[in-house]
């Protein structure tokens, strides 16, 4: 389970930002026009079978993830840096685990022990989610959108607060949160290379009026083989009553696999 803290709430969670499709050239207008729903559901079937084959592979993996969390007004006109915090990430048989987390020079023995705004399941658990939901839910094509140069199509689905995996704990209470997720989708591979997801149906007693969060990622060359794997992430809460949110930027880096190796040796018998 990934978890995301806002003090003094607990939210155990996937929380993403649907970034709305920007498909304001000619060229992407022009593809956009073309498409068929023939093409549409092609696409979709690559992305669930590299979606698989992604996650499948996604195993015993260490890196190290640097968060910067910030404060400010729903306007954007004030903000505030509250601190950095990193930590080693590993990731092994679809389990995340932190270990040497600081907050700034001082450490945590976990990171639920952060005051303020949190997360942890960036690295794996929302890839095998989505995987998951991308089979069973309706989804709709969205858009044609450049990212990063990589020409993508975005998928949408609507998760409802019955079948939401996604767990708001406030206290002792417990609430199911019904979301939006977009998935971009490379046209020339069919890898997902971007995943967001939005809540805005936030019970009223939590004080929360949005919950987003995205994950990006991009391909790392480990040992003369290329894995696509996170490089970056964010997420924001926002509190319309008191016009204010909190936001973290988190980036991944230093990649690389750990194993066991070990080996038996007999001696001969004289």
């Amino acid at each position: 389970m990934s978890y995301l803290a806002v003090l003094p709430l607990f939210l155990s969670a996937f929380v993403a930002f649907a970034m709305p499709a920007d498909s304001s050239s000619n060229g992407e207008k022009a593809l956009n026009s073309a498409v068929t729903p023939a093409q549409e559901k092609q696409l979709l079937e690559r992305a669930r079978a590299a979606n698989g084959d992604l996650y499948s592979t996604l195993k015993s993996f260490v890196c190290r993830e640097e968060i910067q969390r910030y404060k400010g007004d729903l306007k954007g006109s004030k903000t505030r840096f509250i601190d950095h915090v990193s930590t080693n990430l590993s990731f092994e048989n679809g389990v995340e685990r932190y270990t040497d987390i600081f907050q700034n020079k001082d450490s945590r023995p976990s990171m639920s022990a952060i005051a303020g705004a949190w997360s942890e399941g960036e690295f794996g658990t929302l890839l095998q989610q989505t995987g998951k939901l991308l089979e069973i839910q309706l989804v709709s094509f969205v858009a044609f959108e450049a990212l990063a140069d990589i020409p993508t199509a975005i998928y949408r689905f609507e998760v409802s607060e019955k079948q939401s995996p996604w767990d708001l704990e406030v206290g002792s209470q417990h609430y199911q949160i019904p979301f939006t997720t977009d998935v971009w989708i490379s046209v020339a591979s069919g890898e997902i290379l971007k995943i967001a997801r939005k809540s805005i149906t936030i019970p009223a007693e939590t004080r929360i009026s949005e919950i987003a969060w995205n994950v990006s990622l991009s391909a790392v060359d480990l040992n003369g083989t290329t894995w696509l794997l996170p490089n970056a992430a964010g997420y924001a809460v926002s509190y319309q009553e008191s016009k204010r949110r909190e936001w973290n930027q988190m980036s991944f880096s230093n990649y690389h696999r750990y194993g066991a190796e070990s080996s038996l040796k007999f001696e001969g018998i004289h």
